[in-house]
């Protein structure tokens, strides 16, 4: 069949077609002694998916404590095992979007940290790591997140970075600026990419939302007037040389302008006849 890896990858993806781990490794182990072990070789296959080379390949760099339920399961580790700053709130402050941070002076940056998850605010810069997307983005955390809602052992991560993507992109504005930052690798359109996030979470209920302490800080900075009204002299006056050009002669005229009028107050107060 044309195109046939990429059937294997979404029908073993699917939620409701998951064997238990241990019966894959039951079936594993009838193959014969000394193969590749049943968790490098489902990361090695998965590995194929330009979304997820990344972080199947980083697997085997951290400490995993949870017992692998099944081949979903194991994705999702791979995922969420980097994430540093997991922290259980309610989700009640979400963010505005890319576009409308960028206006109040919040700075995008790509981050080089493991984990797409670690997203971080320090100094009005938001770090983020590239997120890569294509066809198999959408089955991926479609059914990682329906995993999350129906598993009582497994929190809500995956679901909160897509509520934080979901708050970060309202338009394909957002995707093409996220694209220029390098924070998104996008190989669809970008009309596609801005519907994504928010079809994911639809109906879902999230409990213990990740990104709490980061939500609140982020909307602090962006509804404190001083950091508007800074970015606003940046993006209107100091965003390229002839703009600086043309401010520092407007000032210096206007330095100078005030200088002759006072010289010529003070000229006719004490000589007015002159």
């Amino acid at each position: 069949m044309d195109f046939m890896i990429q059937y294997l990858f979404h029908d073993l993806l699917l939620l409701e077609n998951q064997l238990p781990w241990f019966v894959l490794e039951s079936l594993h182990r009838l193959i014969g002694k000394n193969q590749v072990p049943l968790t490098m070789l489902v990361l090695n296959f998965f590995s194929r998916l330009s979304s997820m080379s990344r972080y199947c390949k980083g697997y085997f760099k951290h400490t995993h404590d949870e017992e692998i339920l099944h081949i979903l399961d194991l994705l999702r580790s791979a995922i969420v095992v980097p994430f540093q700053k997991f922290e259980s709130t309610e989700y009640d402050n979400a963010l505005p979007h890319a576009t409308a941070l960028l206006e109040a002076g919040i700075e995008f940056r790509r981050s080089s940290v493991d984990g797409i998850m670690n997203i971080d605010f320090k100094d009005g810069v938001l770090t983020i790591p590239q997120l890569a997307i294509e066809e198999m983005t959408e089955p991926l955390f479609r059914n990682l997140i329906a995993f999350e809602q129906c598993h009582h052992g497994r929190e809500n991560k995956v679901t909160s970075y897509a509520l934080i993507l979901d708050n970060l992109i309202a338009s394909s504005k957002d995707v093409v600026f996220l694209c220029d930052k390098q924070i998104i690798h996008n190989w669809l359109s970008a009309e596609d990419v801005s519907q994504l996030f928010g079809k994911l979470h639809c109906d879902t209920f999230t409990v213990g939302f990740c990104y709490g302490g980061l939500c609140a800080e982020v909307n602090n900075y962006y509804q404190a007037t001083w950091n508007k009204w800074l970015a606003g002299l940046k993006r209107d006056y100091l965003s390229n040389p002839w703009k600086i050009t043309s401010l520092v002669v407007a000032f210096i005229l206007l330095l100078v302008l005030t200088l002759l009028q006072t010289t010529y107050t003070i000229q006719q107060y004490y000589h007015p006849h002159q």
